[in-house]
């Protein structure tokens, strides 16, 4: 018996470690995704300032123009603005679309903001600047609405797992009894001589798995958290397999659970107006 709790003590520590080490590789992915988000911003910013310098070269051209040459030559600058504001304008939305991908639902509003307050700026045709002015608008409402729907659905999975959590937790302190149903007849409950055998070694095992189970949980938590959907499936996956191990009605009803919660679809990411008008 002790030479079983040993195997078992061991078990649960080197999952303990495999554990901390699929954390460790979370934080290292995120990591990863806040430095991508800040070499666009960098690279978004380099582009603001050649536009400006770009400006200030047209201002001293129109100035200095006073025959039909210089004004060709300014006509060709303006387009060129033009376009580089164009592309200015596309590089600003590759941005808020990669940060609804990654799930920054803050920086997303926040850059598509900015991108409203730069096309006062951009050398842009009248009939096009407020066009994007007006889609931008539509943008920022319909992305508010997205976020408000993926928030709410995000904070129902945490309601649900911490109280899913908390019945685990409550459950390991308890030892397991079968349920017995009163289908039998007196006399039968009367006679019934109760069994004298030993637990089997499973559910003698039950509060070991029950806590692999909160472990697994704690992960799905965590992807949840940083939003990684396919990390918070498979965690789930996870956590429905280590269950399975165990007969009784309890945990059949929180793998029923979970299986609901992993058949919720995704909901999929909206489309910027602002990105139909200006073109890939």
């Amino acid at each position: 018996m002790k030479k079983l709790v040993w195997i078992i003590s061991i078990l649960a520590l080197l999952w303990i470690i495999k554990l901390s080490y699929d954390f460790y590789e979370l934080h290292t992915q995120q990591l990863d995704v806040t430095n991508k988000i800040g070499q666009l911003q960098q690279e978004n910013a380099n582009l603001n300032d050649q536009v400006i310098a770009l400006k200030r070269q047209m201002t001293l051209v129109k100035t200095a123009s006073k025959d039909g040459e210089s004004a060709n030559h300014l006509t060709t600058t303006t387009l060129a603005s033009t376009a580089d504001d164009t592309a200015l304008v596309r590089q600003q939305l590759d941005l808020i679309e990669f940060a609804l991908q990654q799930k920054q639902y803050a920086t997303a509003l926040e850059k598509l903001n900015q991108l409203e307050q730069s096309l006062a700026h951009y050398h842009l045709s009248a009939a096009l600047k407020d066009s994007l002015e007006a889609v931008v608008v539509k943008d920022r409402n319909m992305l508010k609405q997205f976020i408000a729907n993926e928030l709410g659905q995000i904070n129902k999975l945490k309601a649900f797992m911490q109280q899913l959590d908390a019945e685990i937790a409550v459950e390991m302190q308890h030892p397991y009894q079968e349920t017995i149903h009163e289908t039998r007849s007196f006399w039968q409950r009367l006679i019934q001589v109760e069994s004298v055998k030993q637990p089997s070694a499973l559910l003698m095992q039950r509060s070991v798995i029950l806590k692999e189970a909160q472990l697994r949980l704690l992960t799905a938590q965590s992807a949840l958290q940083s939003g990684q959907p396919l990390v918070f499936a498979k965690a789930i996956d996870s956590v429905i397999e280590v269950l399975k191990q165990l007969p009784d009605q309890k945990t059949k009803t929180w793998i029923n659970q979970l299986i609901r919660i992993k058949a919720i679809p995704a909901t999929p990411l909206p489309m910027l107006n602002t990105r139909t008008l200006i073109g890939e």
